[in-house]
């Protein structure tokens, strides 16, 4: 165990020192910075706080009703004017952001114009229908025309055994994370690929395979590059992580309405995270295998997509797996090897999945991983017997151990 850990520090240190590491450890950062500009950008165009004006040439806002406002919106004043000219004036001059024009035909002919300068933006859209259609229930009682004005704002969609609520403006902050986390996973294995690639290649194409393993068995040399490589994975998501708590910290106190509601569901969260590791070891352990079976970097690196599309199959299923998210085919999906982070994530998202099964998903990500750090140190023996030629994986699974 001594040797395995400091070939995991080793390897650790070679990789998260080197410059193209500290690039791309920062390029994630600056994505998230990008996108929460972009947030505030979008954010502040639709919170334009200006009037909005009409013109109402059917009588229906003769006496308005004030529409009601969900949410953290500010409500908007909603201006009359007598002709489209003064409103044009208006809306030229700045004192109004755009006017609704109604026709004396309305509501039969269901013909109105909205004018403006700068498209306004969605929350002052809402508010504008919501202020038109309570106004055509004047004649209803105050209550019914509220909480029809209101339908569309506060319906949720519910799973049927009641563990699951999904707004109907779409999923929140809270719902997603699981989603995010299991991507963050993905990406790992797809920018750490070449690490885990090059573990073994590097020494066996220089020649000083020979002088490592007088030292240390190869389960140690395996275990420990393998270890090593995770650990640098590991490094990057929880620098990430950090940024993006800061990120959410800045943009709920911005007032950003998509993170006023970050209640985070731990369970969910957690049993992401105990599937997530034990999956993307198993990962790099197989990579690392192929590595040990190839007989240069450039044709081990070849490889490395095939098993980023294997993670992402639940996606091609996810039609089904929303569907019936606890019929026999995804709960098959949830137990085998890639497929289940996923399916469990995306299962979780609109239903609850059993306790049982999540426990099961989890034990099995463990054995697989074992088995995968398993074949890839049998992997790296065999092939020390053919340098410069190919190990063919039927060879290895035939071969008596030695």
């Amino acid at each position: 165990m001594h040797k395995l850990g400091r070939i995991a520090i080793h390897e650790y240190r070679l990789n998260v020192f080197k410059r193209s590491f500290l690039l791309t450890l920062m390029s994630v950062p600056l994505i998230i910075a990008l996108n929460v500009a972009l947030g505030f950008y979008l954010e502040s165009r639709g919170d334009d706080d200006s009037p909005v004006g009409y013109v109402d040439r059917a009588g229906l806002l003769a006496d308005p009703i004030p529409a009601p406002v969900s949410g953290s919106r500010e409500p908007l004043a909603f201006l009359p004017f007598s002709t489209e000219q003064e409103a044009r004036t208006a809306l030229e001059s700045g004192q109004i952001q755009a006017f609704f024009a109604i026709p004396a035909g309305y509501p039969e002919t269901r013909d109105a114009t909205l004018l403006y300068l700068e498209e306004p933006g969605g929350s002052a859209i809402r508010q504008l229908y919501d202020f038109i259609q309570i106004n055509l229930l004047a004649d209803r009682p105050a209550g019914v025309a509220r909480r029809a004005a209101l339908i569309g704002e506060g319906v949720i969609k519910r799973s049927l055994d009641g563990s699951r609520e999904v707004p109907d403006e779409g999923p929140s902050f809270g719902i997603i994370m699981p989603m995010l986390i299991g991507f963050a996973f993905l990406f790992l294995f797809l920018m750490n690929a070449g690490y885990l690639m090059q573990a073994v290649v590097e020494e066996k194409e220089n020649r000083t395979m020979e002088v490592v393993v007088t030292s240390v068995s190869p389960g140690q040399l395996i275990g420990g590059k393998v270890l090593g490589v995770v650990a640098v994975g590991l490094t990057q998501l929880t620098t990430w992580a950090a940024v993006g708590i800061v990120a959410v910290v800045v943009a709920s106190a911005a007032g950003i309405e998509w993170f006023q509601d970050a209640s985070l569901d731990w369970d969910l969260i957690l049993a992401t995270v105990a599937l997530a590791i034990p999956a993307y070891l198993c990962t790099a352990a197989l990579m690392t295998a192929i590595g040990a079976t190839t007989t240069s970097t450039q044709e081990s690196q070849a490889t490395g997509a095939i098993f980023f599309i294997l993670h992402v199959v639940p996606l091609y299923l996810a039609w089904l797996i929303i569907d019936t998210p606890n019929a026999a085919v995804p709960t098959l999906l949830s137990f085998l090897p890639f497929t289940a982070l996923l399916t469990v994530i995306l299962r979780n998202i609109f239903a609850s999945v059993p306790a049982w099964q999540v426990a099961v998903a989890v034990g099995l990500q463990v054995l697989y991983a074992a088995a995968a750090l398993w074949l890839a140190s049998r992997a790296f023996r065999l092939g020390m017997l053919q340098y410069g030629q190919r190990l063919k994986w039927r060879k290895l699974v035939k071969a008596r151990p030695s």
